[in-house]
């Protein structure tokens, strides 16, 4: 709890309830919830209404218990008319339902929904309280988590974890149920991508360019060999106020907040909860699914083959955390620069390694191993050290310096041939 308050205190958003007026914020003083789920919405009023905030209703009745739903309807100074327009209709819909003001919080009020939900409407639609055109759905995100966070300190909130999913994102009624022998500080709910547009094909593409490259992951032993979808995201209070929520970013948020949470908790992929997001055309983000999918499609469109990642960059990564395994164990402290990249490259990289040897300066890999053997005492301390510096990150951008430098991307059916094999 201490690193909760000191998050709250110190970290949480100006809007979040500070200090003791956590305790009397809340509108309904005897009412309870089991669980908690936020939701960022921006301009996917006929979507979520239509299918998210059903799929959320039916798995809250499914359960027996009282669910909070926080919704955090959002647009920025720059946003398009017609966003403003599909969140106004959001908030419209809700004006049907029985409301409790927030003392205090103009832009808070609490809505009814049913008789297992209530739905917690943020207003960041309605001037003073637009986002920046910097901020989106990070912001969102982390917006609604510290809310659940500050009622997870009051009576109110006695929830395990706390879920984020998205507006395009329709929940299986097991939403809610999690593994009675899961004892993680992160959870991440099975995802797949559905609809019947015209990009389904590039979807569907996309989606395993995804699972290829988590995939790949496992196969070199990452740590990091994880799917992050926001989307798809449960985090318990405790490991979200460790590492200081989600970052205020218009994209990859969700990329950047487990690439710090499993450094400081355990990660499980749940076979619960199925979320089902619904494939259409978006550019909310810069980059992400709606981006990747339109590059597929585009790439289908002129009759190309799409691309992933070389198997072989893969099999150097194995090496390298074969490598990261072997400084933990040897009581050198200054790491043979040459003998390493060698080591690295071994059985794929035959000739000019020098490159390799740039790449793992660039991304300061050699100064890991002599910093972790500097300041760890022991091999488990040392090795921990040297996966929480060399993380999903780095791990990333070494997987693109393979490809700029030696694996060009080949065609999908050969990349996953070269895999099996």
């Amino acid at each position: 709890m201490n690193s909760i308050i000191k998050y709250l205190d110190t970290y949480a958003e100006p809007e979040i309830p500070k200090g003791l007026f956590r305790s009397t914020f809340f509108p309904i003083k005897e009412k309870q919830y089991q669980f908690c789920v936020v939701v960022p919405l921006y301009g996917e009023a006929s979507l979520w209404l239509e299918h998210g905030l059903k799929s959320l209703l039916d798995a809250s009745a499914h359960q027996h218990h009282q669910t909070l739903i926080i919704a955090v309807i959002n647009r920025h100074e720059l946003s398009e008319p017609w966003i403003q327009e599909e969140n106004d209709s959001i908030l419209k819909y809700l004006e049907r339902f029985p409301k409790r003001k927030i003392a205090d919080f103009n832009q808070m009020n609490l809505f009814q929904i049913s008789p297992s939900a209530d739905l917690l409407a943020l207003d960041h639609n309605t001037e003073p309280y637009l986002f920046h055109s910097k901020e989106g759905v990070g912001k969102a995100r982390k917006v609604g988590c510290d809310l659940a966070l500050a009622l997870a300190t009051t009576p109110h909130l006695r929830c395990k974890y706390i879920h984020t999913t998205d507006g395009d994102a329709v929940v299986d009624k097991d939403y809610f149920e999690i593994e009675t022998t899961t004892q993680a500080d992160i959870l991440l709910h099975p995802y797949v991508h559905v609809g019947n547009y015209e990009q389904m094909k590039a979807l569907k593409i996309y989606e395993n360019s995804l699972r290829y490259y988590v995939t790949g992951l496992k196969y070199a032993k990452s740590p990091y060999a994880h799917e992050s979808l926001g989307s798809t995201i449960a985090t318990t209070p405790d490991c979200y106020a460790k590492v200081r929520g989600f970052p205020k970013r218009n994209a990859a948020e969700d990329f950047y907040f487990l690439n710090k949470a499993v450094k400081v908790g355990k990660l499980h992929q749940s076979e619960k909860g199925l979320v089902k997001l619904i494939g259409r055309k978006s550019h909310r983000v810069p980059f992400g699914t709606g981006v990747g999918t339109e590059k597929v499609w585009q790439t289908l469109s002129k009759n190309e083959i799409p691309k992933f990642y070389d198997p072989k960059s893969f099999e150097v990564l194995k090496n390298l955390i074969f490598e990261i395994e072997q400084w933990s164990q040897t009581p050198r402290t200054q790491p043979d620069k040459i003998k390493i990249t060698q080591s690295i490259g071994k059985g794929t990289i035959q000739t000019d390694i020098s490159k390799l040897k740039t790449l793992l300066e660039t991304l300061g890999f050699f100064s890991i191993l002599e910093t972790a053997k500097l300041q760890r005492k022991n091999s488990e301390a040392i090795l921990k050290h040297c996966h929480e510096s060399w993380d999903g990150f780095k791990t990333l951008k070494f997987i693109h310096g393979l490809r700029d430098n030696y694996f060009p991307e080949i065609e999908m059916g050969q990349a996953l041939i070269g895999y099996e094999a």
